[in-house]
């Protein structure tokens, strides 16, 4: 086994997980968790905006320059899991690249459209007051449909894993937790986390979440 993903990067991807399930089932499902809504939309962004900083400052495999990001090579690599025999990569394959990319870019959308709409009954983002009423109209409009379109990506990504794990017989999400993967030959161990990117990227999360907990909702 070789150590591939590290720890700032496997705590992200769970609190990820968990938070934007509750967000889904608190802001589709039941009203009466829509202060919790907004506030869990603040600390989404403040992990989105942590996992962008570790993605140029985070060791090798959580850096973005080390997804490849062709939507050839991505289609390429779903031939080769459709044939039963993917090539094998230690970070990200081409289309789990592509992927991750597009549920951050995604995800940066819709909290970013969720601090300027209003539930239309008692709680408001907090710069809802701050924008015309046309741009919260259409902050709206974007923070529904995006909310539906990251239902079916993140399901599409569920099931890429599946398939990936049968296929491959590699266990994505245990790798997730343990940060390991088999190796294949030459594999190339991560660096070891680097303390002071990781509280200079922290702090910076934290001082964002921070300033918008202190808003009125």
């Amino acid at each position: 086994m070789v150590k591939i993903w590290d720890l700032p990067t496997r705590i992200f991807h769970w609190l990820l997980v968990s938070l934007v399930l509750f967000l889904i089932y608190s802001g589709s499902w039941d009203d009466g968790l829509m202060q919790w809504h907004f506030y869990s939309g603040y600390l989404l962004s403040g992990l989105l905006l942590f996992r962008i900083l570790w993605g140029v400052a985070g060791t090798r495999y959580a850096r973005f320059c080390s997804f490849v990001l062709s939507p050839f090579k991505g289609f390429s690599y779903l031939k080769s899991v459709a044939k039963g025999n993917p090539e094998h990569f230690y970070g990200h394959n081409p289309a789990g690249s592509i992927m991750v990319v597009m549920l951050i870019l995604l995800l940066i959308l819709q909290a970013t459209s969720g601090l300027v709409t209003s539930d239309e009954v008692l709680w408001e983002g907090p710069f809802y007051a701050s924008v015309s009423e046309q741009l919260a109209s259409l902050g709206a409009e974007i923070h529904h449909t995006v909310q539906l379109i990251l239902q079916w990506l993140i399901g599409l990504h569920v099931l890429g894993v599946i398939v990936h794990s049968i296929v491959s017989k590699e266990t994505l999400v245990a790798s997730m937790f343990s940060g390991r993967k088999k190796d294949a030959g030459n594999a190339i161990p991560r660096e070891p986390v680097n303390p002071i990117a990781l509280i200079v990227c922290s702090g910076l999360s934290a001082g964002w979440v921070y300033y918008l907990f202190g808003l009125p909702v």
